[in-house]
């Protein structure tokens, strides 16, 4: 848990330079103007600080936030226990946080089985919020007693309401979900082969499947005036593509990247392909250089042309600290401790409203 094992600094300061041109005075507005909230944990508790106010989660000991949403004035936090951070459970226990009121999913959502030898089941690390509707996604897995054989069936919850996606047994492994157009695209590994091995890569769009490619995954889906395009990347040769779903057109990432490209933004007509210690803003190469070491991304958000980053720095025997970022100028840290510490921390989802 090296994001976690940290405590948190209890203040954010917002430290912002004077401007002496209108368009700069109007940044720093526009910036001042947006409230800031970073989720995840401090003395093992989760919790969020809203502009450097710390709220701690309701029944939040033992858990941390791993992704926080603000929307419409509304607050939705997901969690997981800090027990099980690294755990190879079948089955994990994950709560949900909706303006401080804490539900368990294994509750909340419908139709979860009790964890055990008969059943199982999986849930999507990512909550989507939309329109004030929470959906989640994942699996459930129903072992036959009387033999070796096992039934999984794929579906996603939206407000708590199970919807099936799939009960085929030839989908063996879901990729990612998002939803586009009030509609829910999930991505599944399909007619999985071992000698040689292979696989169909493809897609639900609710309970219709399409294929894409073969031997690759889908890592996320981006919409832009010209379509869908899904972020495929072939896990053999580690290629990296767009591809339109519907027309099969590519688009070509960066060329020659400074390392792999892990995770798409688009926002209005700019485009941003992030890695570990870069992004480009279309065709711009930033690379990150940090004087005091923290350049690795973890987070990495855009509203209304301003860039949120959450970023770290690795110190040997420790762990990792990190502090947030908006548009390069630093607004939370977190002090150096002890990996042994045994206050859980860590700074783990950004929101802005």
């Amino acid at each position: 848990m090296r994001n976690l094992i940290l405590p948190f600094i209890l203040l954010l300061t917002f430290v912002f330079s004077c401007r002496e041109n209108d368009i700069d005075e109007g940044l720093e507005k526009n910036i001042n103007s947006v409230n800031l909230y970073i989720a995840g944990a401090e003395n093992n508790e989760a919790c969020y600080w809203k502009n450097g106010q710390k709220v701690v989660l309701q029944n939040g000991n033992g858990l941390y936030a791993h992704q926080i949403i603000v929307e419409n004035n509304n607050i939705y936090v997901f969690g997981s226990m800090t027990s099980e951070y690294t755990s190879g459970l079948p089955s994990k226990h994950y709560h949900l946080w909706k303006n401080g009121i804490r539900y368990n999913l294994d509750e909340y959502l419908e139709d979860v089985p009790n964890p055990g030898p008969n059943s199982n089941f999986g849930i999507n690390s990512k909550m989507i919020v939309e329109n004030g509707n929470i959906y989640f996604s994942g699996y459930i897995t129903i072992y036959n007693s009387s033999s070796t054989l096992s039934t999984t069936s794929y579906y996603f919850w939206k407000n708590g309401i199970k919807t099936l996606i799939s009960n085929d047994n030839n989908v063996t492994f879901p990729t990612s979900y998002d939803l586009i157009n009030n509609e829910i695209y999930f991505s599944v590994r399909k007619n999985y082969q071992y000698n040689p091995l292979t696989w169909e890569t493809g897609f639900f769009k609710n309970n219709i499947y399409l294929s894409l490619e073969n031997n690759s995954d889908i890592k996320s889906y981006h919409v832009d005036n010209t379509g869908i395009y899904a972020l495929i990347k072939n896990v053999f040769t580690n290629q990296q593509y767009l591809k339109n779903i519907h027309t099969n057109t590519t688009l070509q990432l960066p060329t020659n990247p400074p390392g792999e490209i892990l995770n798409i933004i688009w926002e209005g007509n700019d485009k941003y392909y992030i890695g570990s210690n870069f992004y480009y803003k279309n065709n711009t190469l930033v690379q990150i250089n940090d004087p005091n070491g923290y350049n690795r991304i973890g987070e990495f958000l855009v509203k209304d042309q301003q860039i949120y980053m959450i970023r770290y720095k690795e110190i040997i025997n420790f762990g990792e600290l990190a502090k947030v970022f908006i548009n390069n100028t630093e607004v939370q840290n977190q002090p150096i401790t002890s990996i042994g510490d045994p206050n859980v921390g860590g700074l783990l989802s950004i929101s802005v409203d």
